[in-house]
């Protein structure tokens, strides 16, 4: 009898057409196994034939619910039946729970190495480092090929879904395709809730639609069970290591030196457990890979509807940008696309900003302010204002409020 997992793993390698004598030599298990398995329509469970199994029976699901959270701990499992009822001995607890306990100690120890092509992981990770001479905190994303362990990294401001959906793009471009699966540790932006065998899922609809577009199937990993995406997990620290300590103009000049080690060094070493090159590795599965190119990316907007203050500055994200002053008091509609913050009045682009990077900044256009006052003479005051061009909405105030603005002060 083998686990559910293992049991997913053959029927997964059956259909990507892997003989059944090598699922059995790389899953060490015997063809005979393998054979019976493709057989099964569905997992076997464990089951007891001796009389321990009718003295607990009444209990046997919650044990099998509880077991992985107390770490198969027999006497934490007695316990709580105890409280529940149970009036027979420990002895037949313990016995009953140690050949779970050996089973899920076997199963950890097997490593799933997947065909070419088939599978990816992503994860992220975090990391401090210094950008433009401040300490900023980066987001790591990284994707790891479940073969070869080719890499993709890319350093983000969060994990937002739009980065989220960016970071797929990019890398689905760096490796000329994208793999049938990727594997993820359930992330609300892939993963909205979830039972704890996975059998029934609530996706992200916005994430669901980008796979759908793409054609891979998204696949959150079993809780308790990091082992499954450890190759990436290794990846990410592996990331990490080689940014500690290092300091960066801006984000771009990091990504840019990470690809190049990417490219030079971790794709070119010897790997610890495949004892080949990613690089060389990643030829055998790149013309296995889902074509992506000629489809047109996929796009992702963060929309939101908002009044323009009297200071001529809308809010998006906590950060604050200008628009021409003419549009003050007006309803507009920000859009979020990457790395720019477009704004529209009545469907007409009226500015567009790069995204802050940070957060609670101003970003201002001086010349969003042209004209809201000027000299009229010289023994005029630079305070009056020519109120024939203001707005009705637009409150006058001294000159020093606008000049404050303009240095970009908080307001």
């Amino acid at each position: 009898m083998v686990k559910g997992d293992i049991w997913h793993e053959i029927h997964s390698r059956h259909q990507l057409k892997e003989s059944k004598k090598s699922i059995a030599r790389s899953l060490e298990l015997d063809v005979r196994t393998v054979r019976k398995i493709l057989r099964q329509k569905h997992p076997t469970r464990y089951k007891r034939s001796n009389t321990t199994e009718s003295i607990l029976a009444p209990w046997e699901d919650f044990i099998h619910e509880r077991l992985v959270s107390v770490g198969y701990c027999a006497q934490s499992i007695y316990e709580e039946l105890q409280a529940m009822g149970y009036a027979s001995s420990y002895d037949t607890v313990r016995r009953f729970v140690q050949p779970l306990r050996k089973e899920a100690a076997v199963e950890a120890t097997v490593r799933f190495e997947t065909p070419p092509g088939r599978q990816g992981q992503a994860d992220w990770g975090q990391c401090w480092t210094s950008l433009g001479g401040k300490k900023s905190k980066i987001h790591l994303f990284v994707m790891t090929m479940g073969y070869s362990r080719r890499m993709f990294a890319r350093g983000t401001f969060d994990e937002k879904l739009p980065a989220f959906i960016q970071c797929h793009i990019e890398a689905f471009d760096n490796f000329g395709g994208l793999p049938h699966e990727i594997l993820y540790d359930n992330p609300k932006t892939v993963v909205l809730s979830r039972d704890f065998e996975g059998s029934r899922i609530e996706w992200n609809s916005t994430f669901w639609d980008f796979a759908t577009y793409y054609g891979f199937r998204p696949r959150p990993h079993r809780p308790y069970r990091a082992q499954t995406k450890g190759k990436v997990e290794s990846g990410v620290k592996y990331v990490k290591r080689f940014l500690r300590g290092k300091a960066f103009d801006s984000l771009e000049h990091l990504n840019t030196t990470l690809m190049n080690w990417i490219t030079n060094v971790a794709d070119q070493r010897v790997h610890g457990t495949t004892h080949r090159r990613p690089a060389e590795m990643f030829v055998e599965e790149q013309g296995l890979l889902i074509a992506h190119h000629g489809k047109a990316a996929y796009k992702t907007q963060q929309r939101a509807v908002r009044h323009v203050a009297r200071d001529c500055m809308v809010s998006f994200e906590t950060n604050r940008y200008s628009v021409p002053f003419k549009f003050a008091g007006k309803l507009v509609e920000v859009h979020g696309e990457k790395d720019f913050i477009l704004i529209y009045h009545k469907s007409d682009l009226i500015v567009s900003h790069r995204r802050c990077t940070g957060a609670y900044q101003n970003l201002v256009d001086r010349m969003h302010y042209c004209g809201i006052f000027s000299r009229q003479g010289a023994s005029t005051p630079v305070s009056r204002f020519r109120q024939d061009i203001l707005p009705e909405e637009v409150e006058i105030r001294d000159l020093s409020y606008y000049e404050q603005l303009l240095e970009g002060g908080a307001i």
